[in-house]
């Protein structure tokens, strides 16, 4: 059986991000999957201490959910990351998350990785009013150049533009078959 992390990144509850990850959720119920809702847990920020660097396995000298959830993250099959848009970045949350897989760097692996397991698949799910398409497209190919720090090798971008209220991915049609089809992906 699979395991599928989600990571809904968004502060705000009912929004799309958080729809999104419950869709995703229900569509990989045969899957065992982890919902990690960053607005619930304590989340604490990299404090750049180096402690984790060196080790073969992930470990954080923080006490928080985060370092709770590193062996998840090492052992997942899928991943993916929930995100609104914010100023055409991803949101605070959304990069506090990729700043803690910092204990799976390893610049003398030629993966740069430490993980026990590579070849995961990776998604980042981007959510938002009036970014530009082009560009949104481009940070979020970009930021999932750096999900290989944490073993995954296949990667998929969903960019959801003109959701601006809270719900309006459940309007789109479009963009719920491509959720769909992610979930597909991730299961195969």
């Amino acid at each position: 059986m699979k395991k599928i992390l989600l990571v809904n990144a968004s502060p705000r509850k009912g929004g799309n991000s958080d729809l999104i990850t419950k869709m995703l959720a229900e569509e990989l119920k045969d899957c065992e999957v982890i919902v990690f809702n960053m607005r619930e847990k304590k989340c604490n920020p990299c404090l750049a201490c180096g402690a984790c660097q060196g080790k073969d396995t992930q470990m954080c000298v923080q006490k928080d959910d985060i370092q709770k959830l590193l062996p998840e993250i090492d052992r997942c099959d899928g991943i993916v990351l929930a995100t609104p848009i914010y100023n055409q970045q991803i949101c605070s949350q959304a990069k506090l998350f990729i700043e803690r897989w910092y204990p799976f760097f390893k610049f003398d692996n030629p993966l740069m990785t430490n993980s026990s397991k590579c070849g995961k698949k990776g998604a980042i799910i981007c959510s938002f009013w009036g970014s530009p398409v082009d560009v949104t497209t481009k940070y979020a190919e970009w930021t999932l150049d750096g999900f290989s720090q944490i073993g995954v090798e296949e990667k998929k971008a969903l960019i959801f533009p003109q959701i601006p209220g809270r719900g309006d991915i459940c309007k789109r049609e479009d963009y719920i078959a491509q959720i769909h089809a992610l979930a597909g992906w991730l299961k195969a």
